[in-house]
């Protein structure tokens, strides 16, 4: 609908089998464009003229008005899913999407992991699992297998399990980070900007997703030598590991 229409529509759902006076006052549009709209919402079956000199006019109940846009949406989708190949030849878009918002960030995740196939490669903060936590256990009963590198000292039992040792310097690298990989395909990462707000972003890109998948995978490398080897490196980086990551010196 336009504007004008959508408002004349919303007045008449208000106030039930009005005049094209009355609904000029309730909806706001201005009087040259009332019976113009009023004829457009007629043709659109959204409207019926009742009785003459004058009419009145009375709405589609809100209930039907819904039905038929869930019908056609459903039309519209499934005749999409039918033809996807035809009306696209790009299986998985070379794209970088944004993503605002934690409950969009939460929501992405667990599509991506309802998805999953094969493998799940992740890297998270306690916080963020838990609210991924029934997808992933979801997964691995698909016998999806589950690898995850978990940043805080609480861990969540899910798959295979390795743990971030636990720096000072840790939370100032990985703060609020998550990185997610599933099944080689779908790529997905979120941390904290400049102005210390959340953002995210998913990608089918391979150039991508290699990148995301190589950091987990290093990252995983760097804390199992450090679990194993820990005086040695200690002795020869310092205790915060100051003299190996502290690349530029901050």
């Amino acid at each position: 609908m336009s504007k004008y229409e959508g408002k004349i529509y919303l007045a008449l759902l208000r106030h039930n089998l009005s005049y094209g006076s009355e609904i000029q006052k309730l909806s706001g549009v201005p009087g040259p464009k009332v019976y113009e709209t009023l004829n457009a919402l007629i043709d659109k079956g959204l409207i019926y003229p009742s009785g003459e000199n004058p009419v009145r006019y009375q709405p589609l109940p809100l209930e039907n008005f819904i039905n038929c846009n869930i019908k056609k949406y459903k039309r519209i989708n499934n005749y999409l899913l039918m033809h996807k190949d035809a009306i696209s030849q790009n299986k998985y878009p070379n794209w970088l999407w944004q993503i605002q918002g934690d409950d969009n960030l939460v929501d992405k995740a667990r599509e991506l992991i309802d998805k999953a196939e094969k493998t799940i490669l992740l890297s998270f903060w306690y916080e963020d699992g838990v609210n991924i936590q029934k997808q992933l256990e979801a997964a691995i009963k698909r016998e999806v297998k589950v690898i995850s590198n978990q940043m805080s000292e609480r861990i969540l039992p899910l798959g295979q399990v390795f743990g971030h040792e636990s720096w000072t310097v840790v939370e100032k690298i990985h703060v609020s980070e998550f990185i997610m990989v599933v099944d080689d395909l779908y790529g997905m990462f979120a941390f904290k900007n400049q102005d210390q707000k959340v953002e995210g972003y998913y990608s089918f890109n391979q150039g991508v997703i290699r990148i995301l998948d190589t950091y987990i995978r290093h990252d995983i490398y760097i804390n199992r030598l450090l679990a194993d080897f820990r005086e040695p490196i200690i002795k020869k980086y310092g205790k915060d590991l100051e003299k190996l990551l502290n690349l530029f010196g901050d």
